[in-house]
């Protein structure tokens, strides 16, 4: 059994707003073993974001997180106080966040904000900082870091932007490295490089990855392990080759027919999921799914149905995988 680095008990997130409480994360489990490419895919909306920031604690004050552990490395974070959560961010645990010029401050140069968590964290010398920084930008792909370093943010393309966030992010030698859709505003090209940057920082450091996303492509080339969310639950979660060929949810089964395959002629349509996601400020009782659902059942309206195990490492939360339930199975079509 794999040594698990990150293990996260009935997870809930609600946001308090002026119309009423949000419920964005559920009750979910899942964990991060130690060296491992974990892949979060699903809907935007579906509660992948806001699962990792209320892990690392990063929520506006209208959000409440509630939870049975989230243990990382042995430590339950949710019962630290935030002077021990500041020392592991950016240190123990690093974030690749969306869109980087949302996150590297235009007055600093980027040679500055990568030297700040060094000397923060490992105590590191101002110029031992900027040697480490500068071995970074080489690290990820930057020609000429020494001169990258006295630049500030708008001075970088899009793609430089986001080696650099990787960069800062890697700089400490992280246990755990979450990446949120870090290659949704790049080009084809550059989303190729930086994830074969990522897989390439991950056999150097053995790091263990969180990739948020919502693209399947990008899950079915890094990671070696998917779970699959919608109205703030998981609803599947298994081996990539599991979830892409053996999928057992009819909504991990709808997104698959909503990507092209590879070859496809372009005048075939791909098949879109009907309807619209639920309200998380009113979710239904039953699989929040249950309306978009061409084989749903009476109960799916009227019960959440629990993980199911389908497989090895192997789960799906749909009725039709009930032990009781045998026989509708055949209605799943892949």
């Amino acid at each position: 059994m794999n040594e698990r680095l990150l293990d996260v008990r009935s997870l809930r997130t609600n946001f308090l707003t002026g119309g009423g409480i949000v419920n964005a994360v559920r009750g979910i489990n899942f964990h991060v073993d130690k060296g491992e490419f974990l892949g979060v895919a699903g809907e935007s909306g579906c509660g992948k974001s806001v699962t990792m920031l209320s892990i690392m604690r990063l929520l506006p004050d209208t959000a409440r997180v509630q939870s049975q552990g989230i243990l990382f490395d042995g430590v339950d974070l949710q019962t630290q106080k935030m002077k021990y959560m500041r020392s592991i961010q950016g240190n123990k645990i690093g974030m690749i966040f969306q869109d980087p010029m949302t996150c590297l401050n235009p007055l600093y140069t980027i040679g500055n904000q990568l030297m700040e968590p060094l000397q923060i964290h490992k105590k590191l010398s101002r110029k031992e900082a900027r040697k480490r920084a500068a071995e970074m930008l080489d690290l990820v792909g930057i020609s000429n870091p020494e001169r990258r370093l006295r630049q500030y943010p708008h001075e970088f393309s899009g793609g430089m932007r986001q080696r650099a966030m990787i960069a800062m992010a890697m700089s400490c030698d992280p246990k755990l490295l979450i990446a949120d859709e870090p290659t949704t505003a790049l080009d084809v090209t550059i989303q190729a490089q930086i994830l074969d940057l990522m897989k390439n920082l991950k056999q150097k450091f053995d790091t263990s990855t969180a990739l948020i996303t919502h693209d399947l492509g990008v899950i079915a080339s890094v990671c070696t392990r998917v779970i699959i969310m919608y109205g703030g639950l998981i609803m599947e979660q298994g081996y990539v080759e599991d979830i892409f060929y053996r999928p057992a949810h009819p909504y991990t089964i709808g997104l698959l027919k909503s990507v092209p395959s590879a070859g496809e002629r372009t005048q075939e349509q791909l098949t879109p999921i009907p309807g619209t996601p639920p309200d998380l400020m009113n979710p239904p009782p039953g699989c929040p799914f249950a309306a978009r659902c061409s084989v749903a059942m009476k109960i799916c309206a009227l019960a959440q149905p629990e993980l199911h195990e389908v497989g090895d490492n192997h789960a799906a939360a749909c009725w039709l995988n009930h032990p009781k339930a045998s026989h509708m199975k055949g209605r799943l079509e892949v």
